[in-house]
C-alpha cells in the first residue's frame, strides 16, 4: 500500500494563513498535481510532507502510517526541489548515491542502484563529471537519478522543470513519467503552468490562497469548475464570466440577461437548480468552445433548437490563428469583452472589426452565485 492522505492541513507564517485546512489523498501509482498560482500554498504543502516545514495542524499519514511528527529522513521520500537540491562538490556517482548512503544501503547495492538510474536517465558518460560543470537539464536528469535510485514510499516534485527552457522542459516531463511509472507509488507534482499540469496529471488539486479549490481529472475541471476562481483560472483562454440577471421565460423555461439586448436562454436542464436557486443575480460561464459561427451550427427552426443554441452579434476585435483552431478576442453586446475559440474555420475570412454572428451551445453554460463563487 502506497496511499497518502492528507488531513485538514493548517499553516501560519505570524498572522499569514498558508494553508487553511487543505485535505486530499493521492492513490498508490497515481500521477497527482497541485496546480496554482504563485504563493497559494503549494510549495508549502510538500515541504509539510517531507519534513523540512511542520503544520500547525492536521495530519499525513502514508501507506497507513501517521508520518505527520516524524523527521524527514525517517519518511522514505523522493523529492527534487526546484533548484534541484545538488550537492557542488560532489560529482553525478556521489549526488545520486547520496540518499542511500544516508540510509545505510549495502556498498554494493549503491553502485548497482546508481549506475542502474543512471544508464536509464543518460548520465553514464557524465556519471565522472563534478556537478558545477553540468547543463541545467543535466543537473535536472541527475536529481531525478537521485530519486529514482530510491525506493520510496511517495515522490515529490516541487516545479523541478521551471528552470529549464521549453525545449527541454518536454524531455524532462517524459523522464519524471518514466521514473513515476517505474516506482508506481503516489507521486505529487507542484507547477503553476496549466499546461503542463493538463499534460501530466491523473488529478489535480486547485490550490489558491492557501485553500483547496477542487480537486479532479482535467476534463472534470475544464467542463465543471467548481467556483469562479477555478473556472476564471483553467483554460486558455479561461472561461467567459458575465453578470446577469435572472429571469423566467413566458413558456416556460429560464434565461440570464447579460445586457439589454443580450439573452441566454437556457436548456431545461437548469430548471430544478434555478427554482431550488432562488436569487436573480447570477454569473454566466460560457467556455470559449461553446461559440460557434452560424453557419457551421446545426440547422433548425423549432423552439427547443433555439433554446440550445441562442444566437448573439459580436465585433470582431483581433484573432490569434494555432495549430488546430482560431482563437478570437469580441466584443458582445452591451460592450462585453469575451473570447472564443473556433475550429475549421478559414482564418482568411477574417477581419478585425468586421461583425460576425455566433451561436453559444448553451449546454456548455456554466452557472454561479455571485455571492458565495460557487457553481449552481
Amino acid at each position: 500500500m502506497g496511499l497518502l492522505e492528507v488531513h485538514q492541513l493548517n499553516k501560519n507564517f505570524g498572522d499569514h494563513k498558508v494553508l487553511n485546512d487543505v485535505s486530499f489523498t493521492v492513490q498508490d501509482g497515481e500521477f497527482f498535481v497541485l496546480l496554482g498560482p504563485s504563493g497559494g500554498g503549494k510549495s508549502t504543502i510538500l515541504k509539510i510532507l517531507c519534513g523540512i516545514e511542520k503544520a500547525d495542524a492536521g495530519r499525513v499519514v502514508l501507506a497507513g502510517r501517521d508520518i505527520t511528527n516524524l523527521p524527514p529522513r525517517d519518511r522514505n521520500t523522493g523529492m527534487v526541489f526546484q533548484d534541484y537540491g545538488l550537492y557542488p562538490h560532489m560529482n553525478v556517482f556521489e549526488n545520486i548515491a547520496y540518499g542511500l548512503e544516508a540510509r545505510n544501503y549495502p556498498r554494493e547495492e549503491i553502485g548497482k542502484r546508481v549506475r542502474e538510474a543512471a544508464e536509464r536517465l543518460g548520465l553514464t558518460p557524465l556519471i565522472e563529471r563534478v556537478i558545477v560543470d553540468l547543463s541545467g537539464g543535466e543537473q535536472q536528469r541527475v536529481a531525478l537519478a537521485r530519486a529514482l535510485a530510491k525506493d520510496a514510499e511517495m515522490y515529490l516534485f516541487d516545479e523541478p522543470i521551471s528552470n529549464l527552457d521549453p525545449k527541454l522542459r518536454a524531455h524532462a516531463r517524459r523522464d519524471i513519467q518514466m521514473v513515476h511509472r517505474a516506482k508506481k507509488k503516489p507521486t505529487l507534482y507542484v507547477t503553476h503552468d496549466q499546461n503542463e499540469a493538463l499534460a501530466i496529471a491523473d488529478r489535480i488539486a486547485i490550490i489558491a490562497h492557501g485553500q483547496l479549490q477542487q480537486v479532479g481529472t482535467a476534463e472534470e475541471l475544464l467542463n465543471r469548475p467548481a467556483n469562479l476562481f477555478v473556472a476564471g483560472f483553467l483554460g486558455a483562454p479561461a472561461m467567459n464570466l458575465f453578470t446577469g440577471t435572472l429571469e423566467a421565460e413566458p413558456e416556460g423555461g429560464f434565461a440570464v440577461r447579460l445586457a439589454p439586448d443580450f439573452l441566454l436562454t437556457l436548456p431545461p436542464s437548469w430548471d430544478a437548480a434555478l427554482l431550488a436557486y432562488g436569487g436573480q443575480q447570477i454569473v454566466a460561464g460560457i467556455p470559449p468552445t461553446a461559440f460557434v459561427p452560424v453557419a457551421a451550427e446545426p440547422a433548425g427552426a423549432d423552439a427547443a433548437h433555439d433554446r440550445l443554441h441562442p444566437q448573439v452579434s459580436a465585433v470582431l476585435d483581433s484573432f490569434e490563428p494555432l495549430v488546430s483552431e482560431v482563437i478570437l478576442t469580441i466584443t458582445l453586446p452591451g460592450g462585453l469583452s469575451g473570447a472564443a475559440t473556433l475550429q475549421e474555420i478559414d482564418e482568411d475570412s477574417l477581419l478585425a472589426g468586421q461583425s460576425i454572428r455566433l451561436a453559444i451551445l448553451s449546454e456548455q453554460v456554466r452557472l454561479f452565485d455571485p455571492g458565495s463563487g460557487l457553481a449552481l
